[in-house]
């Protein structure tokens, strides 16, 4: 039998420390060493299902401004790090980045049921947050809070920094604009209905942005003509709702909800006999390129109208150098409305993490600068409130979709 040689006791140690190295560094990436100065953002937002264009777009525009910051002061650099909102293994995902030390902030989530499914958890991990999109009343309000079902003293809990922010406009205001809209003349821009069918999709931002339609579609003598909540999946009742809405024979059918119920809501109204019932989409159906896959084809994803919480950007002077870097990054790509809000939440958390290096930088440390950020951003000015709000004036825009399922601006609603 042959014996193999005996390997030196010098060497098997050496392969031992070796072992110990390639454990240790991995740990030493995420934050583990005192000498390890990178920070990281993490992002929120739904890279597949039927919003992953926008949240495609959302991420790359946070990449964009991570990559322009990407070396800050006294030897810190910044990176991203990504979490599809529409995964499975969002909560997994999660719970991992808040464990990672290098991590200081988020920008999203994308739906404002994420954010009040997990914003307590990542509230609790003293991680900033900064949501582009987000627009329930409850998660800045406390008035509106409990009756949406929002945890909000856990999102907000007291003693300790405010840590969660937003710039979309909230839904009591989306609505109340969508209503505005409705009743107005042709010869303003509006769709001159009267009677209105309303229509959410069974979720509370859904219901806040209706509730709040119906009372400014009262208050300008108008009339609801009925109300129904469209659910998809396993209890669908889409075609129950378009039977109740050709029955009660609307002016126009208003929608506020998420894009799967929205697209199931025109697919449905189209392929029943009335392909040519206006529908008004206070939701992020405006704009979105995937509309007409989602409805099914293009052609009957028209007569549609969408209002969007967000500026049109060839129609904002403060976006054209953010305009202009975009398509540098992303030659061929549109830069959607939203781009520029997620642009603007990743720079205002830059900003927080700028202001904390120049101490030890902490969670804390970022959440409490972000209170006090303010700069000129790709959307306007950029600044919070108490409650974590933008203290923006509100501005949303007008979308109409054609035969060839592409949407057009149309005009940019007045506020009050």
């Amino acid at each position: 039998m042959t014996v193999a040689p005996r390997r030196p006791r010098h060497l098997a140690s050496l392969l031992l420390v070796l072992l110990c190295l390639s454990l240790c560094l991995p740990a030493c990436s995420l934050g583990g060493s005192s000498q390890d100065k990178t920070l990281a953002l993490v992002t929120v937002f739904p890279t597949s299902g039927p919003d992953a264009a926008v949240g495609q777009a959302l991420q790359q525009a946070v990449d964009l401004a991570v990559k322009q910051n990407s070396s800050l002061s006294n030897g810190y650099s910044l990176i991203v790090q990504h979490i599809d909102e529409a995964s499975a293994l969002r909560e997994s995902q999660l719970a991992t980045a808040l464990s990672n030390p290098e991590v200081v902030g988020i920008v999203g989530p994308y739906s404002s049921e994420t954010a009040v499914a997990y914003l307590p958890e990542i509230v609790a991990a003293g991680v900033a947050t900064v949501s582009p999109t987000t627009t329930l009343p409850g998660l800045t309000q406390s008035a509106s809070a409990e009756a949406e079902g929002v945890p909000y003293d856990k999102i907000h809990p007291s003693g300790k920094p405010l840590a969660f922010f937003r710039l979309a406009p909230t839904d009591d205001a989306l609505g109340k604009s969508a209503a505005d809209l409705a009743v107005a003349p042709t010869a303003s821009h509006g769709l001159a209905a009267h009677s209105v069918f309303l229509v959410d999709d069974a979720t509370a931002s859904g219901k806040a942005a209706t509730a709040a339609f119906a009372k400014e579609l009262k208050a300008k003598g108008g009339a609801v003509a009925g109300q129904q909540s469209l659910t998809t999946g396993v209890n669908d009742n889409g075609q129950l709702v378009v039977n109740a809405i050709v029955e009660a024979f609307p002016d126009l059918v208003f929608y506020a909800g998420g894009l799967a119920a929205g697209a199931e809501l025109r697919s449905t109204l189209s392929l029943s006999g009335v392909p040519q019932t206006q529908l008004l989409a206070a939701s992020p159906v405006a704009d979105n390129p995937g509309w007409s896959d989602a409805v099914g084809q293009a052609l009957i994803s028209t007569h549609t109208t969408g209002v969007l919480p967000a500026s049109d950007l060839d129609h904002l002077d403060s976006a054209r150098s953010f305009v202009s870097a975009w398509q540098s990054a992303y030659s061929g790509k549109v830069a959607l409305p939203q781009t520029a809000l997620a642009y603007d939440a990743a720079m205002a958390e830059i900003a927080a993490i700028k202001t904390a290096t120049s101490k030890t930088v902490t969670r804390a440390a970022v959440a409490t600068a972000l209170t006090a950020t303010k700069f000129d951003g790709a959307t306007g000015a950029i600044a919070f409130d108490q409650n974590g709000d933008s203290t923006a004036t509100p501005s949303f825009s007008v979308y109409v979709c054609d035969t060839k399922g592409a949407w057009s601006y149309k005009a940019t609603l007045p506020t009050s």
